[in-house]
């Protein structure tokens, strides 16, 4: 049986990261495609004679542009919904990804933060660097970033050491660790039934 191709979309208005991974229907195992993170510049300020609106609508297409060229060929996709601002800006930023994701063609299945970390990591409790590290360990061969040399703090004490991996693959990392878990959700289950069960008759109607 054909692997299909998925999507984990961890979206955000900066830094929105997508996951395209093979499934396999019979075994449930994942290989990855590629990732990326699509980040938008801001451009709007005191300096540069653009208006906040415009601006901000330009971010909003390149994120709409860039995810559905990531999803071509997609069968589905998982995401996790942004929710919880405590600022006006950010709940505007939640508001264009959320609109972003609204715009999806094909079905997307909502997941929850804690589900990505038990789903990945298997704590509530995973931080950033675990799911990081967790998604690197899965998939050695991806280009992943890493420290091109030490890195202290203020205080000179190391923080991260040259060749470690770099903070910046948060967003691809929760991307992968989203389809891991989104594979769990029953809703998903439902589809997947229907796909093998097409697979199927189309193998039976080819012989």
């Amino acid at each position: 049986m054909n692997p299909i191709l998925v999507a984990g979309l961890d979206p955000a208005f900066a830094h929105f990261g997508i996951a395209r991974m093979w499934l396999d229907l019979e075994t449930l195992n994942l290989s990855l495609d590629r990732f990326r993170t699509i980040s938008t510049e801001k451009r709007a300020g005191k300096k540069k004679m653009i208006r906040q609106n415009s601006d901000d609508l330009r971010r909003a297409r390149e994120l709409h542009d860039a995810m559905h060229d990531e999803l071509a060929g997609c069968v589905a996709a998982f995401a996790e919904i942004p929710s919880g601002a405590q600022h006006a800006r950010s709940s505007y930023g939640f508001g264009v990804a959320v609109g972003v994701l609204a715009s999806c063609k094909i079905p997307l299945f909502e997941v929850m933060p804690l589900e990505t970390k038990l789903g990945s990591v298997g704590r509530k409790s995973a931080e950033k660097p675990e799911i990081i590290a967790w998604a690197a360990e899965r998939f050695p061969e991806a280009p992943w970033l890493r420290y091109e040399a030490d890195t202290f703090n203020k205080k000179k004490e190391l923080v991260n050491r040259a060749g470690g991996l770099h903070l910046d693959n948060e967003h691809v990392a929760d991307a992968i660790a989203i389809v891991q878990a989104g594979l769990n959700l029953q809703e998903f289950k439902q589809l997947l039934a229907m796909l093998k069960i097409s697979a199927t008759a189309h193998r039976a109607s080819s012989s």
